[in-house]
């Protein structure tokens, strides 16, 4: 009888071991990975990974897969480990596919999908082609970029707006058509052909990302906001909710400035 007692305890431990080792994978699968943080966060931003959703606040780590969403009258600001940041706009979703950071930057990856809306984005340490941005529309390469990327749907269909700040970036259409464009250069992607930009989709690429600017400028000072009647100073006037305040200027950046 005693000698049954510590075979039948070893048979439970190792079942237990067992249970362990099959569990693993499970466990591996669902790896957290943290590649870059918060610096801003305006009103109501969420993060989806998997099924899980949570409320981001400022200085909060994102995960890679994870979707970041902002509702109508928010925004947000996320810098990654490679320095990398991108400003997201009101109404946008962005997918953090996937982000493999390397000391050595040939060996970094970057992949995000904009499913719609608005964002800035800024490349970070990683080499040029380690990025690349997915749209609905096509795909926007950048080559040591900041570029004002807008995913939209208006009468003519689907489309993405991109505006080079500086740098080089490159649009490739899902019908394979690729175009590259430099600093000040704006052009749109649709699912067959990458073209200049018109004057209408630049308007539009500017006021969106005009409205993400102030946006956040509410979010950090309630006063913040454009005016009716913009002064010399001002660097945009959007249409937009009074609550956001009065004017905003170089100068006076939380709303105080004067209009002639």
């Amino acid at each position: 009888m005693r000698g049954a007692r510590p075979m039948r305890r070893g048979g439970v431990l190792g079942a237990a071991a067992l249970c362990s080792l099959l569990a693993a994978p499970a466990l591996a699968a669902t790896e957290v990975i943290d590649i870059g943080r918060t610096t801003v966060v305006v009103r109501t931003v969420t993060g989806t990974l998997a099924t899980q959703v949570r409320k981001l606040l400022i200085n909060e780590d994102v995960r890679q897969s994870e979707v970041i969403a902002t509702a109508p009258d928010a925004a947000s600001e996320i810098q990654f480990v490679d320095g990398t940041k991108i400003t997201i706009g009101p109404n946008a979703r962005v997918t953090l596919d996937k982000f493999v950071y390397d000391p050595d930057p040939s060996k970094g990856a970057f992949f995000i999908n904009l499913a719609e809306g608005v964002f800035r984005f800024v490349t970070g340490s990683m080499a040029h082609q380690s990025y690349s941005i997915q749209t609905p529309s096509g795909t926007i390469g950048v080559r040591g970029t900041t570029i004002n990327v807008d995913s939209i749907v208006d009468v003519d269909g689907q489309k993405t707006i991109v505006c080079v700040d500086s740098g080089h970036a490159f649009g490739r259409a899902l019908s394979g058509t690729i175009k590259d464009y430099f600093a000040g250069d704006c052009f749109s992607v649709t699912p067959r052909d990458v073209r200049n930009s018109t004057t209408g989709e630049v308007q539009r690429n500017v006021r969106d990302v005009a409205l993400t600017d102030v946006t956040i400028l509410a979010g950090l000072n309630p006063q913040a906001g454009p005016g009716n009647r913009p002064g010399p100073l001002q660097n945009f006037a959007v249409p937009q909710s009074p609550g956001l305040g009065n004017c905003i200027s170089k100068s006076a950046p939380g709303g105080s400035c004067t209009v002639p």
